[in-house]
């Protein structure tokens, strides 16, 4: 175990613990919005998480984020499982001693702060909090845990012992029933019945959650409790810490897209819709997808008769800086929601994605499933997903306006 105060030695120490098993400098989702929470909350914390060396790779520019607000912070050389019983374990063993130690080195904590995509880390808040029950909870769901996107359940065994029948005592004294046979409904349930205040990012997947909850009492507590905070949107001085390389044609409108392409899911209406256009307007333009795997994607797109095809270039992945900068140089941003339509009443997902391109001050173009979190934020161009001809009158208002240029600051968050 390592403990580090990255920057943050100065000042008053902290009152405040986040556990985020996935925490900056690594280079995850999970990671980054946990950083971006402590940032918008503005209070010096300590910080436990784990380290995913083994399955994320680090970027100290992301340290930057949380910066001299982390006072201390505790690297776990725990197992990078996901979903793994001894991994909850591990975490929690090695975690508690680090939390107890540090609250009884100084003025004590007032809350604790857990994020859960990555489950351990509601676990491991959950078994302090039965030891320190004054700590005021803040449990963050970054999705569903129990379900995946298509709906199917998450399942995952829970492992007898010491750490289960802790939590099931603690759940029983607050009047409530512990599941204990499947690790995702386990994690949902700790924070439902034990946590002061429940996050999620938008009303969809707050109301599915509490829908799946069987008890009606816990279901009440949940709906006392929770808190819709979307993603936080850093501030313009983010967007222009880097300076990558763009090789941008100046003679066509670039839309920006940075993340998985599926051409042949929500995307396809994309390509196709370029395939569509006019070839004097299809000219004008160009789809620069920044992606992890760039070369699966070429390959995807060469199966394609299509001629829009060609105006798909695959670039590789980026870090999150240099993302933040390219976003601001493109013409257009394209978002996607994820096509859940017949599996859920409404689409639970709000991509996270959206936090980071409302901040970069150019038109963000998303295409949407009917009442879904993201249908109903700011977009300057929408299309409902699987509809190609939504997505030609699109792309004929980029390709028609004036190029934005790369001159323009984002707009200020604060």
């Amino acid at each position: 175990m390592s403990a580090s105060p990255t920057g943050g030695s100065e000042g008053a120490p902290a009152t405040d613990l986040v556990v985020a098993y996935a925490f900056a400098p690594f280079a995850d989702t999970a990671a980054v919005v946990a950083a971006k929470r402590v940032r918008q909350a503005g209070r010096p914390v300590d910080v436990i998480q784990n380290d995913m060396s083994s399955q994320r790779d680090s970027d100290a520019a992301l340290d930057q984020i949380a910066g001299d607000l982390v006072r201390r912070r505790a690297v776990l050389p725990t197992p990078t499982l996901f979903s793994s019983w001894k991994g909850v374990q591990t975490f929690v063993e090695a975690g508690l001693g680090r939390a107890l130690e540090w609250d009884a080195d100084g003025p004590g904590y007032e809350r604790v702060y857990s994020r859960a995509h990555w489950v351990p880390s509601h676990v491991l808040a959950a078994r302090l909090k039965t030891l320190r029950p004054h700590l005021r909870w803040t449990a963050e769901f970054s999705d569903p845990l129990s379900v995946y996107v298509d709906a199917k359940e998450r399942q995952s065994p829970v492992g007898e012992g010491a750490l289960l029948d802790e939590l099931t005592a603690a759940v029983r004294a607050a009047g409530f029933a512990l599941p204990g046979d499947n690790v995702f409904t386990l994690v949902e349930t700790l924070p439902y019945a034990l946590a002061d205040e429940l996050l999620f990012t938008n009303e969809n997947q707050r109301d599915l959650m509490i829908s799946r909850i069987e008890d009606e009492a816990l279901a009440a507590r949940v709906r006392e409790r929770a808190v819709v905070s979307p993603h936080p949107t850093l501030p313009p001085e983010f967007y222009r810490l880097t300076e990558p390389e763009a090789d941008l044609d100046t003679g066509r409108r670039h839309i920006g897209y940075f993340g998985n392409f599926y051409v042949n899911r929500s995307m396809a209406s994309v390509v196709a819709g370029l395939s569509a256009l006019p070839p004097d307007l299809r000219d004008h333009l160009r789809l620069d997808v920044y992606t992890s795997k760039p070369e699966t994607l070429t390959s995807a797109l060469a199966g394609l008769e299509e001629s829009g095809a060609d105006l798909v270039h695959a670039r590789p992945f980026v870090s999150y800086l240099d993302f933040l900068s390219l976003s601001t140089r493109m013409d257009a941003l394209l978002i996607n929601d994820a096509v859940t339509s017949r599996l859920f009443e409404a689409n639970p997902f709000l991509p996270s994605k959206w936090s980071d391109y409302r901040g970069s001050g150019r038109p963000v173009w998303g295409v949407v499933e009917a009442g879904s979190p993201l249908s109903g934020q700011p977009l300057d161009y929408r299309s409902p997903v699987q509809h190609t001809s939504a997505a030609v009158q699109v792309l004929a208002q980029i390709a028609a306006q004036d190029p934005v240029g790369p001159s323009a600051d984002p707009p200020s968050t604060s």
